[in-house]
Parts: C-alpha cells; sequence; structure tokens
C-alpha cells in the first residue's frame, strides 16, 4: 500500500525543522566580573527546556529548567538561571574567578528545533608588577622588572637601551605566570630615574610604568641612612666618581674617614669625661678644719697643719 504523497511532505518538512547545530566558542572575562552566558535569542514561551552542564577542574554540575519538570540546579556555588527583560535564558555566574574556569555546555530545546553549545571560559587577572635596581659583582648596575601571577602572560619593554636584556618567563601549578625581564645598564649612567619599563596586560585598558628604585636583595638608602651611613654615602657617589678612581677606593676611602671622626670624637669625650672627675675629685677634699682655740694651739703649728692638709688632699696632683 503506497503512502500518500502529502504524508512524506509533512515528514520531510518536520525532519528540516528539527535542527542541531555544535559550536565551540573560547572567551575570557575579567577575575571579579559577573558572566552571563547566552546559548539562544529565545524566549521562554517558545521553550521547552534548557540544560546547562558546567564542567570545572574541581566539579561538575548541572543547571536546567523546563516547562514541565521546573527548575533543577545541584552547582551550589552562584550560578543561576535567568531571564532576560525579553524572557530569554541565559546563565549568570556571579563575581567570577578561578574556581569558574572550564567548559560549560547549553542544550536546548524549543517548539521547531533545539541547539546545543559549547564555551570554553578563562579568565583573565593582572598581574603584581614591581621594579628595582640590582648591583652585581662588577659594581655594574641592573634593572629588574617584574610582573607576577597573571594571566595570561604580560609584556614588558624599557624605555632605554641597555648593555644586555633578558626576558624569563614562567607558569605556576595553577596556570598564572610570571614575567621577569633584566636590563643591564651602561656605565655612567647618570640617573636612573629617566629608565622605566613599560608593562602590557589584556585586563589593562592602557599600560603601566614603572621607575626601579627599590634595591633587591639591599636595603635602600632611606632604610639604612640611620644605621649605616656609609651604605647610604656610597650610593649616593656611586654616579659620581673622578674619573680614574675605582669605585671600591672610594668607599675605603669614605670609610676610613668616617671611622677617624669616630675616633676623634671618643678621644675628645673621654678627655671630657675625666677632666671634671677631677676638677671635683679636688673640690670635694678640701673638708672645712674645724676652728681650734688660738689660745691652746700655738699659731705656727696650726699653720703648718692646715697647709698640710691641703696639700694631701688633692689626688690628681703628683
Amino acid at each position: 500500500m503506497k503512502e500518500p504523497l502529502w504524508v512524506f511532505a509533512v515528514i520531510f518538512f518536520l525532519v528540516c525543522q528539527t535542527w542541531t547545530w555544535s559550536a565551540v566558542n573560547y572567551t575570557s572575562f575579567n577575575v571579579g566580573s559577573d558572566v552571563k552566558l547566552n546559548c539562544s535569542n529565545k524566549s521562554w514561551q517558545e521553550l521547552i527546556y534548557v540544560i546547562w552542564t558546567v564542567d570545572l577542574i574541581h566539579k561538575q554540575c548541572r543547571i536546567a529548567n523546563s516547562i514541565d519538570g521546573g527548575p533543577e540546579n545541584n552547582c551550589s556555588d552562584g550560578k543561576t538561571m535567568r531571564n532576560t527583560s525579553m524572557f530569554q535564558s541565559y546563565l549568570h555566574i556571579p563575581d567570577f574567578s578561578s574556581r569558574d574556569v572550564g567548559l560549560y555546555k547549553c542544550e536546548l530545546v524549543y517548539r521547531g528545533g533545539s541547539a546545543i553549545c559549547s564555551i570554553s571560559l578563562s579568565i583573565t587577572v593582572p598581574p603584581r608588577i614591581s621594579s628595582w635596581l640590582e648591583w652585581r659583582d662588577d659594581n655594574s648596575m641592573v634593572a629588574v622588572c617584574k610582573a607576577e601571577e597573571g594571566k595570561p602572560a604580560a609584556t614588558i619593554t624599557w624605555s632605554h637601551m641597555g648593555n644586555f636584556s633578558s626576558v624569563e618567563k614562567q607558569q605556576s601549578s595553577n596556570g598564572f605566570f610570571s614575567v621577569e625581564s633584566r636590563l643591564g645598564l651602561p656605565e655612567g649612567t647618570g640617573n636612573v630615574e629617566n629608565v622605566t619599563c613599560i608593562i602590557r596586560h589584556l585586563y589593562w585598558q592602557s599600560e603601566k610604568t614603572l621607575r626601579p628604585k627599590r634595591l633587591k636583595g639591599v636595603a635602600t638608602a632611606n632604610q639604612w641612612l640611620p644605621s649605616n651611613p656609609v651604605f647610604c654615602i656610597c650610593y649616593m657617589i656611586h654616579f659620581n666618581i673622578p674619573p680614574g678612581l675605582p669605585y671600591n677606593v672610594m668607599c675605603v676611602l669614605v670609610v676610613v674617614a668616617i671611622l677617624m671622626v669616630l675616633a676623634g670624637f671618643l678621644v675628645f669625650a673621654h678627655k671630657k669625661k675625666i677632666m671634671p672627675r677631677c676638677l671635683s675629685g679636688g673640690r670635694s677634699t678640701l673638708k672645712p678644719q674645724p676652728m681650734e682655740d688660738i689660745e691652746e694651739v700655738e699659731p705656727y703649728a696650726s699653720y703648718v697643719q692646715r697647709v698640710n692638709s691641703i696639700y694631701n688632699s688633692n689626688p690628681c696632683v703628683p
């Protein structure tokens, strides 16, 4: 028995209307932002059900909604399915962090068709940036600029040319990147304040500029000034050494001069401390003698006794 031609036409029409498409989209969001994922522009009047399957590094969960079964959510981390003012469904992820990075797969069925899409989410994290100066064994200066724990990796450039430059990039176990750039400053660089490093990252709308001022591994002059003025003086004269005079010799001369000044001060203070002691000792021994009755003691014996007591009472006189 032959089927009527209109039956085949209806079947063909339904098959064409029931189509499925699948695509993978890769996108990145800034840390701390609110994320909204759309799977279709269909409104809830047209939808039958929507299922989001979330595949993260540490877990898998599912968020779904349908016209028959109602909402379902076992993610328990703030992710919810919401509707726009036009009643279009989307997945909301609040305060996006590295724990939300993963693959999000959406399956939906609507009247007249279905759709499947996959979205791979990554995170954009700004790096911690710093810059400092280092002294090498040959007394040359190296400017260092570092961008730590960022994603993706930052790029670093310098405003000045140097004797050499190097860039080292490392990736940690959590997927973040640290980039360190080193610039060898030419000998005789007078003003290091003009040396700057420029750091660019996807998170920032504009580049960051740093001046390397802090000495890595060695205290700065401001920190050493109260306890180590020698270092401060050597640091200040580093770029003002007379021609032909080695840097080490200059520092040795500075140290010797400071020690001589300190020694002279100690000797002077020691003498000042002894002299008042002698003077006060001489005065303290001059005790008043009791007045003897002139009638009972002869005048000459009384005079001799008083003179002897005066001469014998001062320990500083030989």
